[in-house]
C-alpha cells in the first residue's frame, strides 16, 4: 500500500519547473456537465498550449445538465478547507522523488511505481466495481508522474466526463474548428474528455497536424489514438495539473484540498473561473460539487481518505 506522508503531500506544493500547461484562456468557453455513461460538452475554457491551432472560441453549452453520447460501446477496459495532513497523496512515491517535469525518474526509486504495485494487487483505489476501477493503475502512475495528490479526485472526474466510456465523444466543439479541421475533429474525446482542438493532446496528433481517432485498438495507430487511455489520461493529468500550479501561484495560502478542487473547476471552465481558495464561479461549482459527489461515493467504498 502506499502511505500518506507529510513529504509526500508537500511535494504537490512545490511550483511547477518543467512540463505545465500555461497558456491563454478561451474565454466563453465553458465545459458542460453530463450523467454517467455520457460524454459531456467538451474541454473548452481551458488552458490551450502554445502549439495550439488558430482557432475562434465558440461559446459552451449553457447547461449544467447536458449530456452528449459516446461513440461506440466504449468497452469497460479498452473498447470549504480542510487541514493539509488530511489529503490523500498514496499516489506519490514516499520519498516524493518524482520530480513535477512531467516524466518520471526512472532511477530515482528502489521501490515498485505506483502501476507495479497496483497491477500487483496494491491498489488503493479500489471500490469493488470493475468498471470504475479498470483504469486504478494509470491513474497511480500519471499521479507520482505529475505529482498530483489525489488520484481519486481525477477518478470521480472521469466518472462525470464520460462514465468510463474510453471512446466517448462530446456533443459539441468547445473551442470551435480550427481551419482545415472537420467538426467531428473539434470534440472532446475519450475517457477524461481532451480536446485537441483546445490544444491539448499534442502526442495524439498525426503528421498533418489532426487528431489521431483511431478506435481500433488492433491497429499499429491505436498506440497514439485520442481515445487510448494511457495518452487520454497523460493528457488529462497534464491539464490538470498545470491549472493547480498556475492557482497555486494565483492564489497562495490555500490547503491542498482545496486546490485540487480549484484544478478541477479549472478543468471544467478555465483558471479565470476560480475566483479564490476553493471558490468558483456557478457553473464550476456546479461542475465541482457533482465530482464531489462521485468522490465521496468512491471514496467511502475504498477507504480513501476523504478531506472534502
Amino acid at each position: 500500500m502506499y502511505k500518506i506522508t507529510i513529504s509526500s503531500i508537500l511535494a504537490v506544493l512545490t511550483p511547477c519547473a518543467h512540463g505545465c500547461v500555461d497558456g491563454a484562456t478561451p474565454s466563453g468557453n465553458s465545459r458542460g456537465i453530463g450523467s454517467a455513461g455520457n460524454a459531456t460538452g467538451g474541454s473548452s475554457g481551458r488552458n490551450v498550449t502554445s502549439g495550439a491551432p488558430s482557432v475562434t472560441p465558440t461559446s459552451g453549452r449553457g447547461d449544467l445538465g447536458g449530456t452528449g453520447t459516446g461513440a461506440g460501446s466504449g468497452p469497460n477496459g479498452l473498447g470549504a478547507s480542510s487541514d493539509d495532513s488530511s489529503v490523500p497523496a498514496a499516489s506519490v512515491a514516499d520519498d516524493a522523488s518524482h520530480a513535477v517535469s512531467g516524466s518520471a525518474d526512472a532511477g530515482a526509486e528502489a521501490s515498485p511505481s505506483p502501476a507495479s504495485a497496483c497491477a500487483a494487487g496494491a491498489d488503493p483505489l479500489k471500490t469493488g466495481d470493475a468498471r470504475v476501477d479498470e483504469y486504478d493503475c494509470i491513474l497511480l502512475d500519471l499521479a507520482a508522474k505529475y505529482v498530483h495528490p489525489d488520484p481519486m479526485m481525477v477518478k470521480a472526474q472521469i466518472q462525470l466526463e464520460s462514465g468510463f466510456n474510453a471512446l466517448a465523444i462530446s456533443p459539441d466543439s468547445p473551442c470551435g474548428v480550427p481551419a482545415g479541421w472537420t467538426d467531428p475533429e473539434s470534440k472532446s474525446f475519450g475517457l477524461i474528455q481532451v480536446t485537441p482542438a483546445c490544444g491539448e493532446a499534442q502526442s495524439a496528433l498525426l503528421l498533418d497536424g489532426h487528431p489521431n481517432m483511431e478506435t481500433n485498438m488492433q491497429s499499429p495507430m491505436w498506440a497514439t489514438s485520442v481515445f487510448n487511455p494511457s495518452i487520454n489520461l497523460d493528457e488529462g493529468f497534464q491539464t490538470i495539473v498545470g491549472s493547480l500550479r498556475t492557482l497555486q501561484g494565483r492564489y497562495p495560502g490555500c490547503t491542498s484540498a482545496q486546490y485540487v478542487e480549484m484544478s478541477a473547476g479549472a478543468f471544467n471552465s478555465g483558471d479565470e473561473s476560480v475566483t479564490g481558495c476553493a471558490a468558483f464561479a456557478s457553473r464550476p461549482q456546479g461542475y465541482v460539487n457533482a465530482v464531489l459527489g462521485h468522490y465521496h461515493g468512491f471514496a467511502k467504498s475504498a477507504g480513501w481518505p476523504d478531506p472534502y
